[in-house]
C-alpha cells in the first residue's frame, strides 16, 4: 500500500513523540511505500541520522513548514498549541496539493496524538486512520492534593479540551473523516466516535544502544540509587517524586536520587533540596541528552515517575527494558501498564499522603532484593515482548487492511 503519513514529531536520539514517530514511520516502511509529511526543521537532523543509519528504501519524507513571521511569533513553548494547530491546516492544504500529484491509499495521522487538536490529513480525499491519539484525566485525589494554581490549570485545560472536541469544527471534521481511530484512553474520546474506535498502546521502545541497554545483572552494587527523568512539571510528578525520596532518606541513611530534567519547578525543587537536611544526596542533572540518560539508567536500581493524567511516556519503556522496576501511581496509562508486574503502583486516597505512599513503596524494594529484581526481570520481558515498534507497526498495519478492505 500506499501511506501518506503526517508525523509533526518525527526524530531520534531525544526520545518522547519524536521517538515514536521515528520508529514507526520505519517499521511501515518495511512493508509499504510510506511519505511522511513532517516539520521543515527536522531535515538537518533527518540528513545526520541517515549519515550512520541505513534509509529503508520505500521511506520519503516531505518537508513543511509554516511561514517564518509564524514561527517566530511561536515563542518557543508559549504558543505551541496555536503553532500546531496553524500547523496542522497548513500541512493538511500541503498533502491536498502532494494528493493531485500521486495517489495514496490511505492517510495516517500519527504524532500529535491529542483527541481536541485536528489532523490536518483530514482535508485529503483518502481514507483516513487518525491515531493513536487521546488525553488522560487527573485522579480526582490527586486533583484536590494539588495546589491552588495548579487546580485552576487543570479545570482550565478540561474546559478547553471539551470545548475543543465538541465545538471546534475542524476537530469534529477531523473525527468525522476518520475511518478508525486507534486511541490509548477511549474512555475520554466522544460516544460519536465509539464505533470507529480501537484500545492502542501509543508508546514503544527498540532494543539498540541508542535508547537502552539492558542490564544483565539485576543485583545492587550498594547503595539505593533512584532516579527520576523527565521534565519537572507537576503533572510528570517531578516535585512529588523529590518529596517521596527525601521522606525515604529519613529510614535510609545512604540511598541517593538522580533527578534528570529541568522545566518550571526546578527553581522550586532545587530551594526544596537546599533547606532539607538530607538534600546534599539529590543530584540535580539538569537536561541530559540521550546518550547519558542511558548511561544514569544503567547506574540506578529503581525508577521513580508518579505522574498523571500522563500517556505512557518512552522513558517509563526505557526503565523497564533497562532492568529497573518503576514505582509510579494508579490512574494514568504508566500505573495501567506497570500494575504489580513490572514495578509498584501507589493507590491514591484523600486520607492519605501520596508522598508518603510513595516512600513506603521505595522502603519495600529497598528492602526486598529478590522480590525488586523479579519485578524488573519481569518488566525487561514486558517491554522486549508486548512494546516493541514493530509490535505497534503491525497493529497499525492492522488498521490499513481493514481500511483497504472497506470493513470499518
Amino acid at each position: 500500500m500506499k501511506i501518506l503519513i503526517s508525523a509533526y514529531a518525527c526524530e531520534t536520539g531525544r526520545g518522547g513523540e519524536g521517538e515514536i514517530g521515528w520508529r514507526v514511520v520505519r517499521e511501515i516502511a518495511a512493508n509499504h511505500d510510506v511519505w511522511v509529511i513532517t516539520r521543515a526543521n527536522l531535515r538537518d537532523t533527518h540528513e545526520r541520522t541517515f549519515r550512520h543509519e541505513a534509509r529503508p528504501e520505500r521511506l520519503n519524507f516531505v518537508y513543511y513548514d509554516l511561514p517564518w513571521i509564524l514561527r517566530v511569533c511561536k515563542g518557543g513553548k508559549r504558543f505551541f498549541l496555536l503553532y500546531y494547530y496553524m500547523w496542522q491546516l497548513g500541512a493538511g492544504l500541503h498533502a491536498r496539493r502532494l494528493m493531485a500529484k500521486q495517489t495514496f491509499d490511505v492517510c495516517h495521522h500519527l504524532t500529535g496524538g491529542m483527541d481536541w487538536m485536528p489532523a490536518g490529513l483530514s482535508l485529503c480525499r483518502a481514507p483516513l486512520l487518525w491515531g493513536p491519539v487521546g488525553s488522560e484525566n487527573t485522579h480526582p485525589v490527586m486533583l484536590r492534593k494539588l495546589p491552588l494554581a495548579s487546580r485552576l490549570k487543570d479545570r482550565l485545560r478540561v474546559a478547553v479540551r471539551g470545548v475543543m472536541r465538541h465545538a471546534d469544527p475542524f476537530v469534529r471534521f477531523s473525527g468525522q473523516r476518520a475511518r478508525v481511530v486507534l486511541s490509548h484512553t477511549p474512555e475520554t474520546m466522544p460516544v460519536r466516535l465509539s464505533g470507529k474506535m480501537k484500545p492502542y498502546t501509543q508508546t514503544g521502545i527498540e532494543n539498540i544502544p541508542q535508547l537502552v541497554r539492558p542490564k544483565t545483572n539485576l543485583a545492587r552494587t550498594g547503595a539505593l540509587r533512584i532516579l527520576y527523568a523527565g521534565e519537572l512539571k507537576d503533572w510528570k510528578g517531578a516535585l512529588l517524586a523529590l518529596k517521596a525520596a527525601l521522606k525515604y532518606f529519613e529510614r535510609d541513611r545512604h540511598a541517593t536520587l538522580t533527578i534528570a530534567g529541568n522545566g518550571p519547578l526546578e527553581p522550586d525543587m532545587r530551594a526544596l533540596v537546599n533547606r532539607h537536611p538530607e538534600g546534599h544526596r539529590v543530584v540535580m542533572a539538569g537536561h541530559v541528552p540521550m546518550d547519558r540518560l542511558v548511561t544514569l539508567m544503567g547506574q540506578s536500581d529503581v525508577f521513580l515517575y508518579p505522574s498523571f493524567h500522563h500517556g505512557l511516556a518512552t522513558v517509563v519503556l526505557q526503565a523497564m527494558l533497562t532492568g529497573l522496576p518503576v514505582i509510579c501511581l494508579e490512574g494514568d496509562a504508566t500505573g495501567r501498564i506497570v500494575r504489580q508486574q513490572a514495578g509498584m503502583t501507589v493507590a491514591l486516597a484523600m486520607d492519605r499522603d501520596p508522598a508518603t505512599d510513595l516512600a513506603d513503596a521505595i522502603d519495600t524494594l529497598a528492602g526486598n532484593e529478590d522480590r525488586r529484581q523479579s519485578l524488573a526481570r519481569q518488566g525487561q520481558s514486558m517491554a522486549r515482548e508486548q512494546y516493541t515498534y514493530a509490535s505497534l507497526a503491525s497493529g497499525i498495519e492492522r488498521a490499513y487492511r481493514e481500511i483497504g478492505e472497506g470493513r470499518p
